[in-house]
């Protein structure tokens, strides 16, 4: 195998872990939305959601983690399928529809540190980035080259 060739198949991997991962962590979310026992969602107690919007919005707070974890996994689903399907053919719109629907929304959720002052959450959102934007860079010379027979 050539350098290229073989930068490609690290590239498809990384991106497919990062589905995976992704699939994985709304799973792990969607659990946690259902655990009718869990005295803690997150990082809030739901004495603290009970105080702050009455009874009814513990229930509420895991409808709208839910939401959110099953659309995240259908993201996960849905990347994992370009990765495997028209990027593994090295077709360039996808190299461009994954940098941009996974690399936007993380960039939007850095965010959150200077408009709210808060680093929570970005931890997950800077790693989701740095292997999208390393995966992705390992498929340049493939992806982008002229002679795509690599």
């Amino acid at each position: 195998m050539t350098g290229p060739k073989v930068l490609f198949w690290i590239s498809c991997g990384i991106l497919l872990l990062v589905a995976l991962f992704t699939a994985l962590g709304s799973l792990a979310s969607t659990a946690t939305a259902f655990n009718h026992r869990a005295e803690t969602i997150g990082t809030v107690s739901t004495d603290q959601i009970r105080d702050l919007g009455g009874d009814d919005s513990v229930n509420n707070y895991k409808a709208r983690r839910l939401t959110a974890a099953t659309w995240a996994l259908g993201f996960a689903i849905l990347f994992g399928w370009v990765v495997i399907g028209p990027y593994r053919r090295g077709d360039r719109w996808a190299w461009w529809a994954l940098l941009v629907s996974l690399g936007l929304p993380q960039l939007i959720s850095l965010a959150r540190v200077p408009l709210l002052s808060t680093q929570s959450g970005a931890g997950t959102s800077t790693a989701l980035l740095a292997f999208l934007l390393i995966g992705l860079l390992a498929g340049v010379p493939r992806v982008f080259s002229r002679h795509r027979s690599l």
